[in-house]
């Protein structure tokens, strides 16, 4: 009778045992839902904000929104450096405004250009799709800050980077065919394996030291 009693009791563990396992599977995968559509949510939201055309600051919170999910979600992190690079390409300069005396500085990269190109520049490389490449062909970087940025393997093709401090910039792998570094400085900056076909510089771009530009099949203009 006893052994019966045993029996049953340990049955009974069993099943309360697998029901519990069951139960917190479902919930697990309940939460996971729920935070994927969180994120999704959160994506959306900063997409729109990002996408407005006429608010600045709008624009800037979108920005920062995306640069966030970034940081909190890495398989969201690719499609947020895709997304934020197609926001830089083609992009004017910002000017003085007319009448403006004051010149210094200009013209000069948009303040929400810029914070654009810094989530860029600090990207986490090892999210890096592999056989993908970051589009900022034809973008302008002029008098952006760069401070340590990261544009290894970057699509960078008529770029503008004039007048650009760019010391300790990571440009490994990039395509940098016909990018303009006229009186950009170069010095410290990572060149190796870079594709620097037809790209123009003058007396006043500073390189690495050791680095030939011509070599390298740059053209100089002035």
């Amino acid at each position: 009778m006893d052994n019966i009693l045993d029996f049953i009791r340990t049955i009974s563990m069993t099943i309360g045992t697998g029901a519990t396992v069951i139960g917190g599977y479902f919930v697990y995968q309940n939460l996971l839902v729920n935070q994927r559509k969180l994120l999704t949510d959160r994506f959306s939201d900063a997409v729109k904000l990002f996408g407005t055309e006429d608010n600045r600051t709008v624009r800037l919170a979108g920005i920062y929104a995306l640069s966030n999910i970034a940081k909190d979600s890495p398989e969201y992190h690719w499609l947020v450096m895709k997304v934020i690079a197609s926001f830089i390409r083609n992009r004017d300069l910002e000017y003085p405004p007319l009448g403006d005396i004051n010149r210094e500085g200009y013209p000069r990269v948009y303040s929400e250009i810029q914070e654009a190109i810094t989530v860029i520049a600090q990207r986490n490389f090892k999210y890096d799709v592999s056989g993908e490449t970051l589009n900022l062909s034809n973008s302008s970087f002029f008098r952006a800050n760069l401070t340590g940025a990261n544009f290894r393997k970057v699509n960078l093709r008529d770029a503008n980077f004039g007048r650009t401090d760019l010391k300790g910039v990571d440009f490994s792998g990039a395509n940098l065919e016909k990018a303009n570094f006229l009186e950009a400085d170069l010095s410290g900056a990572i060149l190796k394996e870079a594709n620097l076909k037809n790209a123009t510089y003058c007396n006043k771009t500073k390189f690495p030291s050791n680095f030939d530009p011509v070599e390298a099949g740059m053209k100089k203009n002035g």
